[in-house]
């Protein structure tokens, strides 16, 4: 679809026709012998873009959209009625727009039938693990709404711009006002709510405690330059306050969330307009989101609402289980839908909880994960990535699996068929579409070696034997010689960043001591590669997990304290209590065993720390 013309003239932009955009009057004007006029807009000062004005909606459009305005109007109110827990909509929003009430979602409310009703799966080992979240932090009010970055206008379009059906969302400048118009055609006006003009917009002041955490201009272009801040108090703009509430929150946990953007919308749009409870859910996490986005110490409202998000779903998990097997379709879709809910709440813990907590939902959602991939098992770790689908929430706990276990040296928690190969690493260069590089910059050529290594292991410790020399040689050689795409941005920093975060996977894959030369010539080349990329969030934050491994084998204390400050420059990492500080904790464990004892680092070492530590 062409896109509208910005600059064309009043009489054909009131008949809707294509503008020559000669001057001082058009071709067409003058060959028909009409009127022609430039009507421009007055500049606002926040760009030197000439347009004209837009040319007025036809009575039958204005008609149009009025019935649906009406239609959309009874549905959110019907939508409002049964978010039970949270009262009334005004109250999911800033305090300055809504009366200061205390309560959130009542804690007698029923969230089962929001994650599944109760199937059998073969449950793992019993663990007996209470959750615990972060503690209360510092209370931080914000009275005024948060503006899009550039970054996160450009993450807004691409949730309402999905590349398979051609829908889009549009952006028309009307008089220094912005109108959001929609054309999916997979919701109809009768079962969803839709959104009309005028959006309330607002000058922002709120200033985020994240820092570089987005790409360059992109698809959101005109987002950026009318930026548009809802008016949460209208019912019909709940379904855009929740897609702008994920896109605030991605650019944090997801390592290219422009990738990301088709696939959240089609997530969250059908949760949305799914069961009340789901729909009830979605508003949840939107507000814990959009609080998320703008600071990570949550006030004690936020706090509220985290709790009740994180004990609903461990209650749950921890109440999954019967004794049939294989699972039945219906069982399978039912898994799969209660681990979205895992995942999204796995998304959340990962900047606000202790690494423990995380660690032990991640292992009793491990039979939710098993019982919701198709067969054959165990599952085949090259299809749960390079299928590509809307729902990827099987290889997200996959990656998920695979990551925590490197971090932490412990083994994963599913075992995983993978027949590894060169030329199976290659099938996900071919289309740059393929894979979930995108979710935390681990490249899944990676994940799968990772994967791979770890069953090697399992088998040489079931059956009493060690890893083949051969094989240990022949992984080796297949590092170096494994290619990845480069990644796209129109940001060059942040592109060097996220090639600096693959290229660090590549550098810690050894398993030696600290002394070996390999694992030494590969901390080098990791250390230059940091060294090399000013600090910034984005990539520091996905750069943290191969640090880890990297930083467990640093001798040099000068190298040790560059790693401290990278790890400390990041907000949601500064804090005892969450994840990331954990993670500089268990390093500071293994620097002061290994100085103590007198001997370099091993890769059991992190295994170690990890209980330690966190205790697990």
């Amino acid at each position: 679809m062409s896109l509208r013309s910005t600059t064309g003239c009043s009489t054909c932009k009131t008949k809707r026709k294509k503008c020559d955009e000669t001057k001082p009057k058009c071709l067409k004007c003058v060959q028909k012998g009409l009127n022609c006029e430039y009507q421009y807009v007055e500049p606002t000062g926040r760009g030197t873009r000439i347009r004209t004005k837009p040319a007025p909606r036809p009575p039958s459009e204005q008609a149009k959209l009025l019935a649906k305005q009406q239609a959309s109007l009874k549905e959110a109110s019907e939508l409002v009625n049964v978010a039970e827990g949270l009262e009334t909509p005004a109250e999911l929003f800033e305090p300055s727009l809504a009366p200061p009430v205390e309560a959130t979602v009542p804690p007698d409310t029923d969230w089962s039938a929001l994650l599944y009703e109760p199937v059998a799966i073969p449950s793992l080992d019993s663990v007996s693990t209470q959750v615990i979240l972060s503690p209360p932090m510092a209370p931080q009010y914000s009275p005024l709404p948060r503006i899009l970055t550039s970054g996160q206008a450009s993450l807004f379009d691409a949730l309402f711009s999905l590349d398979k059906d051609g829908s889009a969302w549009r952006v028309d400048d009307r008089s220094n006002s912005a109108l959001l118009t929609s054309s999916n055609e997979h919701m109809s006006d009768q079962s969803r709510p839709t959104v009309h003009p005028p959006l309330d917009l607002v000058p922002d002041t709120d200033t985020s405690e994240y820092e570089d955490d987005e790409d360059d201009r992109g698809p959101g272009e005109a987002f950026c330059q009318s930026p548009i801040v809802l008016d949460r108090t209208v019912d019909s703009n709940l379904l855009v306050f929740v897609l702008h509430s994920y896109a605030q929150l991605m650019p944090l946990v997801i390592f290219d969330p422009l990738k990301a953007g088709s696939r959240t919308k089609h997530t969250v749009v059908g949760r949305f307009l799914g069961s009340e409870i789901s729909r009830s859910r979605v508003l949840l996490i939107s507000e814990v989101a959009r609080r998320l986005s703008k600071s990570p110490n949550l006030d004690e409202r936020g706090e509220k609402m985290l709790l009740s998000l994180g004990e609903q779903v461990w209650g749950n998990v921890m109440s999954y289980q019967t004794q049939v097997w294989p699972p039945s379709e219906d069982e399978r879709k039912r898994a799969n839908a209660a681990l979205v809910h895992i995942v999204e709440a796995l998304n959340i813990h990962a900047i606000t909880a202790p690494l423990g907590p995380i660690l032990s939902l991640l292992r009793s959602a491990a039979p939710v994960f098993l019982c919701a991939c198709p067969p054959p098992h165990p599952p085949h770790m090259a299809d749960l990535l390079l299928t590509i689908r809307d729902d990827i929430v099987l290889g997200h706990f996959a990656v998920c699996d695979v990551v925590t276990s490197v971090v932490t040296g412990r083994p994963l928690l599913c075992r995983y068929h993978v027949p590894w190969s060169l030329e199976l690493c290659n099938e996900f260069t071919k289309d740059e579409k393929l894979g979930l590089r995108w979710l935390f910059g681990i490249p899944d050529q990676f994940v799968m070696l990772f994967a791979y290594m770890d069953g090697l292991w399992k088998d040489a410790q079931a059956s009493g034997t060690t890893v083949d020399l051969d094989i240990i040689q022949r992984i080796e050689e297949d590092i170096g010689n494994i290619d990845i795409l480069p990644c796209r941005t129109s940001d060059s920093s942040l592109a060097i960043g996220r090639m600096v975060v693959q290229e660090c996977w590549r550098q810690v894959l050894l398993e030696a001591n600290a002394l070996d030369h390999r694992v030494k010539k590969a901390q080098k080349g990791f250390m230059k590669l940091l060294k090399a990329t000013k600090p910034r969030r984005n990539p520091d934050v996905f750069t943290i997990m191969p640090m880890i491994i990297a930083g467990a084998v640093t001798t040099k204390s000068t190298h040790r304290q560059i790693i401290i400050s990278r790890f400390l420059s990041m907000p949601e990492f500064a804090n005892p209590g969450v994840a990331g500080n954990d993670l500089l904790r268990m390093l500071e464990d293994i620097w002061a065993r290994t100085n103590m004892e007198g001997r370099p680092a091993r890769w059991e070492d992190l295994r170690e720390a990890c209980q330690r530590v966190i205790g697990i």
